[in-house]
């Protein structure tokens, strides 16, 4: 089953969630009967077939897939390959780099030194990153981006700076001037505050803020502050001797079909600038905790970090990202989707990708339940936000 890597309209994403229910191995066409929802065991067995048929039918690499309800884990599993030899098979646990879900991560870090007072959301980011100020700026009567800007994707900024391969290169201590540098050939595309625009520089922007408003190396502070707390121990910025064995082998399928593992082999040892919006490895276990983290999940260890009112107030600043079904907010996505009754949610999370990997990690608060799907082959045409979605609205469906 190749599916489009857009997000789907409410039609597709129905026919592909009536496919997950019932666990078909067949294609789920849109003259499919609806039939009543199952129970919670049933959904997630089915939900976890599926993704196994996906992906050892695809016979590249492999997955790791969760659904956590509560905090309980009621999935996780390793499909298909975690090395490109097809030797080591692929387990739950093991590593994968998470692209651009590193974005809510460097956000909650922000949040927090907001609630601690160490910076503003109205605070300009030229106040923590001056640089910032000597970019190309058509619109001079704006005084420059805030954090909050940067943090919604509202800044106005370029996805990423110009002349892009010299900035992918570099180790992850150096990224800090590897991002300042760039900023030369970084330019604004749109008035600041005006209107959503995706940007990578933006959030490696957001990161230096970071840093420079507490003082300490920002991949140092997120560790000792967010992920050591939150018990986040298989997360990491890079490889580290403990971790090491357990990455997956990252793949990315070219154009021609064949298979490019030199890219992602090469990308563990530094992906230039691109540390705060999207280095973190990361386990389905770690980010089923941090999805809970994100939505205001209160109680230890979590109100210990930020307290649960200031995150569940921050899942209000979200802004439409055009289509009015999908926004985003201060470090995340959001997606309106119909559960398998019909019924609408609003699920949070993020999507992300690097050379030879792709993940998805997406929650629905009210029901507590969360779907992750990690992946070590990129390029092939798979979108995970699709498939998880889909998982999650029959989960969403059984438990109300």
């Amino acid at each position: 089953m190749r599916l489009s890597p857009h997000f789907p309209n409410p039609l597709l994403l129905r026919s592909i969630t009536a496919c997950l229910a019932f666990g078909l191995a067949v294609a789920c066409g849109p003259a499919a009967e609806p039939e009543p929802v199952r129970s919670l065991p049933e959904v997630t067995a089915a939900a976890s077939e599926e993704i196994r048929r996906v992906i050892e039918e695809d016979g590249r690499g492999g997955g790791a897939f969760g659904i956590v309800v509560a905090g309980e884990t009621v999935v996780a599993d390793g499909f298909g390959f975690a090395d490109t030899e097809g030797e080591t098979p692929a387990r739950a646990d093991h590593l994968y780099r998470i692209g651009s879900i590193t974005k809510p991560v460097t956000a909650m870090a922000m949040l927090r030194l907001v609630h601690l007072e160490r910076a503003r959301f109205g605070d300009p980011v030229t106040e923590f990153v001056p640089e910032l100020a000597e970019v190309e700026n058509p619109y001079s009567w704006t005084p420059g981006p805030s954090i909050f800007q940067l943090a919604t994707m509202t800044a106005g900024l370029a996805r990423e700076p110009r002349n892009l391969p010299r900035y992918l290169v570099g180790a992850p201590q150096d990224w800090l001037d590897t991002a300042l540098r760039a900023l030369d050939e970084v330019s604004f595309e749109y008035e600041p505050g005006t209107r959503y625009q995706y940007s990578n520089i933006g959030y490696a922007m957001l990161g230096a803020a970071v840093e420079r408003a507490i003082g300490e190396p920002f991949m140092d502070h997120v560790r000792d502050n967010l992920l050591a707390p939150l018990g986040m121990d298989s997360s990491t910025f890079f490889p580290v001797p403990q971790l090491e064995e357990r990455i997956a082998e990252g793949v990315t399928v070219k154009d021609d079909g064949s298979l490019d593992a030199e890219t992602p082999a090469r990308e563990h040892a530094g992906r230039g600038y691109k540390v705060p919006n999207g280095a973190l490895y990361s386990t389905v276990a770690d980010l089923g905790v941090f999805l809970r983290f994100l939505i205001g999940t209160a109680g230890e260890p979590f109100d210990g970090v930020i307290p649960a009112s200031v995150r569940q107030d921050n899942l209000t600043k979200a802004f439409s990202t055009g289509d009015l079904a999908s926004g985003y907010g201060f470090g995340f996505m959001s997606r309106r989707v119909d559960d398998a009754d019909g019924d609408p949610f609003t699920a949070y999370g993020h999507g992300g990708g690097v050379a030879g990997y792709r993940a998805a990690a997406w929650i629905e608060p009210e029901t507590d339940a969360a779907v992750i799907l990690l992946r070590n082959v990129g390029g092939d045409g798979l979108s995970l936000s699709e498939l998880s979605l889909a998982a999650l609205a029959q989960v969403v469906a059984a438990i109300r």
